[in-house]
């Protein structure tokens, strides 16, 4: 397997949610990071609310990394069958997503 992971449910960890766990969680490397946030969402995750996104909702799971806890929205398209779920961001827990001006759809907490 070339040193990767296979994972039950695989998720798209898009490229914004690795920068942000960099800049909120830890610095590592784009692979580590990953396959932390894989590896948070399978079996054992928590979910903690959820919230709206593009009139969709979406559960956001708590994980934790070394003595650091966040949060992970999981987006699923409806739309497309054979899509992965995906993580759009990493939050902390207290943070609050706000839309940009103009934007007629985004994050909405229930």
């Amino acid at each position: 397997m070339n040193g990767t992971r296979r994972f039950k449910q695989p998720y798209y960890v898009s490229p914004h949610a690795v920068q942000r766990f960099r800049e909120r969680v830890a610095d590592l490397p784009t692979r580590v990071i990953r396959s932390l946030i894989m590896a948070a969402l399978q079996n054992t995750r928590q979910i903690v609310q959820t919230q709206t996104f593009n009139k969709q909702l979406c559960p956001v799971f708590r994980a934790k990394y070394r003595n650091v806890d966040y949060l992970i929205p999981v987006i699923q398209d409806n739309e497309k069958t054979d899509a992965w779920p995906t993580v759009p961001t990493i939050l902390l827990p207290g943070m609050n997503i706000n839309p940009g001006k103009g934007e007629r759809s985004g994050w909405r907490w229930n």
